[in-house]
């Protein structure tokens, strides 16, 4: 899942650069970069929101023994 995190980060960080050197960043890109951007940091949040109850049930049952 990490990997494709880094790919589409790398994609839309190539995209960006790519309409800024030849054109410059009109409405459409600036659109579709920021969608890309939001989603990877939803998408993180939800994977971090798991984590933490994960690390609450392993202490729940440390805390047992």
């Amino acid at each position: 899942m990490l990997a494709f995190r880094l790919y589409i980060a790398l994609l839309c960080l190539f995209f960006v650069l790519a309409t800024v050197i030849t054109r410059g960043v009109g409405l459409l890109e600036a659109t579709v970069a920021i969608s890309s951007l939001l989603f990877l940091i939803l998408d993180i949040k939800s994977d971090v929101d798991e984590i933490r109850k994960l690390e609450m049930q392993i202490a729940s049952l440390a805390e047992r023994t």
